[in-house]
């Protein structure tokens, strides 16, 4: 079930101990509880090493284990990686935060509630709806670029006026990915593998496309009650840089190490991104949210910024518990699973901190 490969001083980490065993029985019992039908697993202390468990079944029909290297659907973990992307090019002076969007995106029009900027759409603060229905979200059309994804909502009025009120949007990131497209004038896909998941070593991680077939990818399915039906395959292209991307949870341990280490962004830049004291989101029933991330103080594991995701055929989360160099991430591969994922994410977070930082 579970590989850990951990190098840490048991005198300096005494809760390490049987960590795999632990962590294994944590993963077993919400298999067991019926919380997922597949469902891979991962921890990483930057001073330890990592841990990694896939169970259940990836194929329902064919009885196919789910493993570490299962690749699934990361639905919305996709936007934190999309608004490193974004940091990236205002690190290297390319964007404005802070300037209406049409300098970068031309095609897309001037709304009468006023202009909408970068930072805007990295906060969900710009008023630019989310989906009509939960059929707007099922999507089956193939989309050749992102800036031609944005027909199917640049003609809708936003919601209010920029800045003004918090609005979850994942056409908002859509957008987002079309202004990399546009200024780097590469594909979203290549600018990301470039100077993200190459950078962070994912080597496993790029843009699920409807017409590919790949090894060791999960089938998708709905969680309804205690039963799992096969989902319909989306075609995922109308929102590639908001919940577009497939990986599995080594690449995303990766990915989280690579934040912690300063080696996608600097350490000043990722301050400015969790920083979430001028947020709009409200605290309770939805975490304060910096850019790209969700970000919570809690009062024990202190600050932590994390993504949960949810399409057809995926139910993710992914937090980094920066006061402790810790990242935890969870991929399932069912619609309706989200609260038992994030729940797993914290159980094996704790699992490791003394009883002293748990009180």
């Amino acid at each position: 079930m579970g590989d850990a490969n951990f190098d840490c001083d048991q005198n300096s980490y005494p809760y390490y101990m049987d960590f795999e065993q632990r962590a294994n029985a944590l993963v077993d019992e919400h298999i067991k509880h019926g919380d997922f039908l597949g469902v891979a697993a991962g921890y990483y202390h930057e001073g330890c090493g990592s841990y990694i468990a896939g169970a259940g079944f990836s194929s329902k029909h064919k009885q196919l284990p789910t493993n570490s290297n299962t690749l699934m659907r990361a639905a919305s973990i996709t936007k934190p990686m999309t608004a490193i992307a974004i940091m990236q090019l205002y690190e290297n002076g390319i964007i404005d935060l802070d300037v209406p969007i049409q300098r970068y995106l031309k095609s897309y029009p001037v709304k009468a509630q006023g202009d909408i900027t970068i930072r805007h759409l990295l906060k969900h603060t710009s008023g630019i709806p989310h989906y009509a229905s939960k059929w707007e979200a099922l999507s089956f059309s193939d989309y050749p670029t992102l800036n031609a994804a944005t027909a199917i909502f640049n003609h809708k009025e936003l919601e209010f006026t920029p800045g003004t009120q918090y609005l979850y949007s994942s056409y908002g990131y859509t957008i987002l990915g079309a202004i990399i497209e546009e200024v780097t004038q590469m594909s979203y896909e290549e600018y990301m593998r470039k100077h993200v998941w190459e950078m962070a070593g994912m080597s496993d991680t790029g843009l699920e496309k409807s017409r590919y077939r790949y090894n060791n990818k999960s089938k998708l399915y709905l969680k309804i009650g205690t039963t799992y039906i096969k989902s319909p395959k989306t075609d995922l292209s109308n929102i590639y840089s908001a919940g577009g991307v497939q990986t599995t949870v080594g690449d995303l341990l990766k990915f989280g190490e690579a934040i912690l280490q300063g080696k996608l962004v600097d350490h000043k830049t990722l301050k400015m991104m969790v920083n979430a004291t001028d947020g709009l989101a409200p605290a309770i029933g939805d975490d304060p949210y910096g850019l790209g991330w969700a970000v919570y103080d809690h009062p024990k594991l202190g600050k932590i910024i994390q993504h949960g995701g949810s399409q057809p055929g995926a139910s993710s989360f992914f937090a980094i518990f920066l006061d402790h160099s810790i990242v935890t991430t969870v991929l399932s591969n069912s619609f309706g699973s989200r609260q038992s994922a994030h729940s797993l994410s914290y159980q094996l977070a704790k699992l490791t901190l003394s009883p002293e930082e748990m009180q």
